[in-house]
């Protein structure tokens, strides 16, 4: 047994426990910061996105054992030609990955959702933005992307949305080739992402360009990014309510790109191979939150050295964790 299988044989409450401290610890110290304008610690709208998601991971995991199982058919051929189907799915589909894998999605999610208390605190005490200096110090780049836009807005709203199918697709990975330590630290890693930007963006508020400056975007009005910012925009004005789900006009550091660098990162660790196509991608993700308007450039250089810091800590407390559980 290899020691990145090692933990999962404790069982899956020993092998999520460092999730489900950071979540409970988290959450709980959410709720509690935010006082009365904490929308509590668990509301139904997050239950269902945390099944929506667990979901679309199931799915994932289930199309990478297909695609293996067609890779391995041969070595189940019998000598009439026949396939021994059972056999081979048993072989590509490990029941207990599948399960653990659902299990940290669906618990990351929810760990994630209490941070919607920390974005109430930031809509009701923010009152100073620092826009003017990011957009000052990127001026020559805004005139270049405001101005060059030769690739058609709904190729960069693809992109821009294949975020979280990158990150989704990253684990069911991880989970299947039992890389138990990576994938519970990026679990982790990515919900420590979610409370940090918040934390520094109560320090640092930054709403982001198309916020700041609304008329250079207006070209975006009518398409699913316009209409996302819009929507937030109504929230952070505190004309809709918080629903546990709404993230507020927060950019600096940008999420998006943290967690497409975290999940970059653990592809170059396991299979470096396929950075290849992982970088290009990560870069391109990159650049739609600025085309896009939802970023400063420099929002993404503050990312990355938060998602260095997020999976060093998550490596930390996953390991503290699984000592203290005996693994």
């Amino acid at each position: 047994m290899s020691a990145s299988d090692k933990p999962a044989a404790l069982g899956a409450p020993r092998t999520l426990s460092p999730l489900a401290v950071v979540g409970a610890t988290l959450t709980i110290g959410a709720h509690w910061s935010a006082g009365t304008l904490s929308v509590g610690v668990l509301t139904w709208p997050q239950v269902m996105v945390a099944a929506y998601f667990t979901g679309c991971y199931a799915l994932l995991f289930s199309l990478l054992a297909v695609l293996e199982s067609v890779r391995r058919m041969r070595r189940f051929r019998a000598p009439d030609g026949r396939i021994d189907v059972a056999a081979l799915w048993r072989a590509v589909f490990q029941a207990d990955s599948a399960v653990m894998g659902c299990m940290l999605v669906f618990g990351a999610i929810l760990a994630i959702s209490g941070n919607a208390n920390l974005v109430q605190i930031y809509r009701s005490a923010t009152t100073v933005w620092y826009d003017p200096v990011l957009w000052q110090f990127e001026q020559p780049l805004w005139r270049a992307v405001l101005r060059f836009r030769l690739v058609p807005l709904a190729w960069w709203e693809s992109i821009y949305h294949l975020m979280w199918l990158y990150v989704l697709l990253v684990l069911a990975l991880l989970v299947k080739a039992r890389r138990t330590e990576s994938s519970v630290t990026l679990a982790v890693a990515i919900v420590l992402a979610f409370y940090g930007t918040t934390a520094i963006a109560l320090r640092f508020p930054v709403a982001g360009p198309e916020y700041y400056h609304p008329a250079s975007f207006a070209h975006l009005r009518g398409t699913l990014s316009g209409q996302l910012q819009a929507y937030l925009q109504a929230y952070q004005a505190g004309r809709i309510a918080q629903n546990g789900l709404l993230y507020g006009t927060m950019a600096m550091p940008s999420l998006h790109v943290a967690i497409t660098a975290m999940a970059t990162w653990f592809v170059g660790r396991h299979w470096p191979r396929a950075l290849c196509c992982a970088v290009p991608l990560a870069l391109l993700i990159w650049a739609s939150t600025i085309v896009l308007g939802w970023h400063y450039a420099l929002d993404g250089v503050a990312a990355l050295a938060l998602a260095a810091l997020c999976v060093a800590s998550a490596r930390a407390i996953v390991r503290r964790c699984w000592r203290a559980a005996g693994g």
